[in-house]
């Protein structure tokens, strides 16, 4: 219920907008236009901002929500896939690596948890950098890693990254909400696993989101 009350005015004001911009497009009003603009794109953040928090609020408050099994290595190949583009336009390299392996989740935890993992290593990874994705499995688990050649975090950075609104010293200045990472715990916490982060090989960040195996 809280959510549609905030999620219907925000599509009203952003509608209005849109309708206000269609009217100054018949205009001269170049500088009108541009803040329009602006304020249209801050609609989006704030938007993405409350989707973001009702998603963490949703899987921190569910007890009972169902498992399904999933293709880990079929999400990140398409995942690698969708975020290729990015790639290329900022000079980084994606690559995948593994097996073909079935975990368990709740729905959709792989994929939001890849795109968090995937976003923070591309904002990090410097030019000519590569980002690698590999998936591994062992008797009871299946672990999906992301590595990047980034600066990585501390020890401390570490213990802190999962903490709501938490930003490292490679995360300040960019926007976003810093739940990311919260929301990727969480999922994976939901889905029986767990978020491990640590040191890749390069020397920047490995992030593995660790599921249940299916029998």
């Amino acid at each position: 219920m809280a959510a549609h009350q905030v999620r219907g005015p925000l599509s009203s004001v952003r509608l209005r907008l849109e309708l206000l911009l269609d009217r100054l497009a018949a205009t001269a009003d170049a500088d009108t236009q541009r803040e329009v603009h602006g304020v249209l794109r801050e609609m989006d953040r704030l938007s993405q901002v409350l989707e973001q928090v009702l998603a963490w609020g949703s899987v921190e408050h569910e007890s009972d929500t169902p498992m399904e099994s999933v293709d880990a290595l079929g999400v990140a190949a398409a995942r690698v896939d969708s975020w290729h583009a990015l790639a290329s336009v900022r000079g980084v390299r994606l690559s995948l690596d593994g097996i073909a392996t079935t975990g368990l989740q709740v729905r959709g935890s792989l994929e939001q948890c890849l795109d968090v993992f995937l976003d923070n290593a591309l904002h990090v990874s410097p030019n000519g950098g590569c980002v690698v994705v590999t998936v591994d499995e062992s008797p009871a688990e299946v672990r999906v890693e992301v590595c990047d050649q980034g600066p990585g975090m501390t020890e401390t950075e570490i213990a802190h990254a999962c903490e709501p609104f938490w930003r490292g010293s490679a995360g300040r200045g960019r926007q976003g909400t810093g739940l990311g990472l919260t929301i990727a715990s969480a999922l994976l916490s939901a889905s029986g696993g767990r978020l491990e982060l640590g040191r890749a090989p390069a020397g920047g960040l490995r992030a593995v989101a660790v599921l249940p195996r299916a029998e």
